[in-house]
Protein backbone atom coordinates (compact mmCIF):
# COMPACT_ATOMS: atom_id res chain seq x y z
CA UNK A 1 0.00 0.00 0.00
CA UNK A 2 1.81 3.06 -1.06
CA UNK A 3 0.75 6.39 1.36
CA UNK A 4 -1.55 9.40 -0.05
CA UNK A 5 -0.42 12.05 -1.34
CA UNK A 6 -0.74 14.72 1.15
CA UNK A 7 2.19 12.32 3.68
CA UNK A 8 -0.94 10.46 5.23
CA UNK A 9 0.05 6.64 5.68
CA UNK A 10 -2.79 5.52 4.54
CA UNK A 11 -3.68 4.57 0.83
CA UNK A 12 -5.18 7.56 -1.42
CA UNK A 13 -8.59 6.23 -1.78
CA UNK A 14 -8.82 5.65 2.05
CA UNK A 15 -7.79 8.91 2.61
CA UNK A 16 -7.94 11.95 0.31
CA UNK A 17 -9.66 10.35 -2.11
CA UNK A 18 -12.79 9.44 -0.31
CA UNK A 19 -13.28 13.02 0.16
CA UNK A 20 -12.54 13.60 -3.52
CA UNK A 21 -15.43 11.29 -4.59
CA UNK A 22 -17.77 13.05 -1.70
CA UNK A 23 -17.90 9.58 0.49
CA UNK A 24 -16.85 11.53 3.15
CA UNK A 25 -16.08 15.63 3.98
CA UNK A 26 -13.34 17.25 6.17
CA UNK A 27 -13.52 16.84 9.37
CA UNK A 28 -10.84 19.97 10.11
CA UNK A 29 -9.03 22.52 8.29
CA UNK A 30 -6.00 20.31 8.08
CA UNK A 31 -7.55 17.47 6.41
CA UNK A 32 -9.17 19.69 3.50
CA UNK A 33 -5.39 21.29 3.04
CA UNK A 34 -4.67 18.63 3.19
CA UNK A 35 -6.94 16.93 0.99
CA UNK A 36 -6.75 20.06 -1.85
CA UNK A 37 -2.90 19.24 -1.89
CA UNK A 38 -4.09 15.90 -3.13
CA UNK A 39 -6.29 17.22 -5.32
CA UNK A 40 -3.37 19.37 -7.03
CA UNK A 41 -1.62 16.05 -7.33
CA UNK A 42 -3.95 14.29 -9.06
CA UNK A 43 -5.42 17.85 -10.81
CA UNK A 44 -9.16 16.96 -9.39
CA UNK A 45 -10.12 20.56 -10.60
CA UNK A 46 -13.65 20.10 -9.65
CA UNK A 47 -12.63 19.25 -5.84
CA UNK A 48 -10.58 22.43 -5.55
CA UNK A 49 -13.39 24.62 -7.06
CA UNK A 50 -15.86 22.96 -4.44
CA UNK A 51 -13.56 23.14 -1.74
CA UNK A 52 -12.95 27.23 -2.36
CA UNK A 53 -15.20 30.01 -0.33
CA UNK A 54 -17.81 31.05 -3.22
CA UNK A 55 -16.66 34.70 -2.64
CA UNK A 56 -13.50 33.74 -3.39
CA UNK A 57 -13.54 30.69 -5.68
CA UNK A 58 -11.82 31.60 -9.01
CA UNK A 59 -14.07 30.36 -11.83
CA UNK A 60 -12.67 32.03 -14.12
CA UNK A 61 -9.13 30.34 -13.46
CA UNK A 62 -10.29 26.47 -13.95
CA UNK A 63 -8.15 26.00 -16.91
CA UNK A 64 -4.97 27.71 -15.51
CA UNK A 65 -5.17 25.64 -12.45
CA UNK A 66 -5.72 22.56 -14.33
CA UNK A 67 -2.54 23.57 -16.22
CA UNK A 68 -0.48 24.35 -13.24
CA UNK A 69 -0.92 21.04 -11.62
CA UNK A 70 -0.18 18.65 -14.21
CA UNK A 71 2.22 20.61 -15.59
CA UNK A 72 4.50 20.12 -12.22
CA UNK A 73 5.60 17.27 -10.13
CA UNK A 74 4.51 17.00 -7.03
CA UNK A 75 6.92 16.03 -4.35
CA UNK A 76 5.67 16.22 -0.89
CA UNK A 77 3.56 18.25 1.47
CA UNK A 78 4.97 18.98 5.34
CA UNK A 79 2.46 20.70 8.25
CA UNK A 80 4.47 23.91 9.86
CA UNK A 81 1.33 24.45 12.03
CA UNK A 82 -2.31 24.74 12.10
CA UNK A 83 -4.72 26.93 14.49
CA UNK A 84 -7.91 26.57 15.63
CA UNK A 85 -10.06 24.30 12.82
CA UNK A 86 -10.77 21.66 14.63
CA UNK A 87 -14.41 20.02 15.13
CA UNK A 88 -16.55 22.50 16.48
CA UNK A 89 -14.32 25.53 15.45
CA UNK A 90 -15.99 27.98 12.53
CA UNK A 91 -11.97 28.98 11.78
CA UNK A 92 -9.01 28.17 11.51
CA UNK A 93 -5.58 28.48 9.85
CA UNK A 94 -2.75 25.87 8.22
CA UNK A 95 1.00 26.89 7.34
CA UNK A 96 2.33 24.86 4.59
CA UNK A 97 5.11 23.76 2.40
CA UNK A 98 4.59 21.68 -0.90
CA UNK A 99 7.65 20.74 -2.90
CA UNK A 100 6.99 20.42 -6.68
CA UNK A 101 9.35 20.04 -9.27
CA UNK A 102 9.28 22.64 -12.65
CA UNK A 103 11.24 22.61 -15.65
CA UNK A 104 13.81 20.22 -13.98
CA UNK A 105 14.00 22.80 -10.74
CA UNK A 106 12.86 21.94 -7.21
CA UNK A 107 10.12 25.01 -5.72
CA UNK A 108 8.66 25.24 -2.36
CA UNK A 109 5.78 26.93 -1.76
CA UNK A 110 4.82 27.88 1.78
CA UNK A 111 1.12 29.12 2.33
CA UNK A 112 -0.75 30.20 5.63
CA UNK A 113 -3.89 29.14 4.54
CA UNK A 114 -7.28 30.40 6.37
CA UNK A 115 -10.28 28.18 6.45
CA UNK A 116 -13.54 28.67 7.13
CA UNK A 117 -16.39 26.32 8.64
CA UNK A 118 -19.97 26.22 7.30
CA UNK A 119 -22.85 24.72 6.61
CA UNK A 120 -21.40 21.39 7.41
CA UNK A 121 -18.15 21.89 5.80
CA UNK A 122 -14.48 23.24 5.94
CA UNK A 123 -13.40 25.68 3.04
CA UNK A 124 -10.30 27.30 1.40
CA UNK A 125 -10.76 30.61 1.92
CA UNK A 126 -7.53 32.29 0.91
CA UNK A 127 -3.55 32.42 1.59
CA UNK A 128 -0.42 34.04 2.48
Amino acid sequence: MKNCFCGRSQSYEACCGALHSGQRVAQSAEELMRSRYSAFVVADVDYIMKTYAPETRPNSERAEIKQWATSVMWLGLQVISTQKGKPGDQEGRVKFKALYSEAGKIHEMIEDSFFRFEKGQWFYVDGK
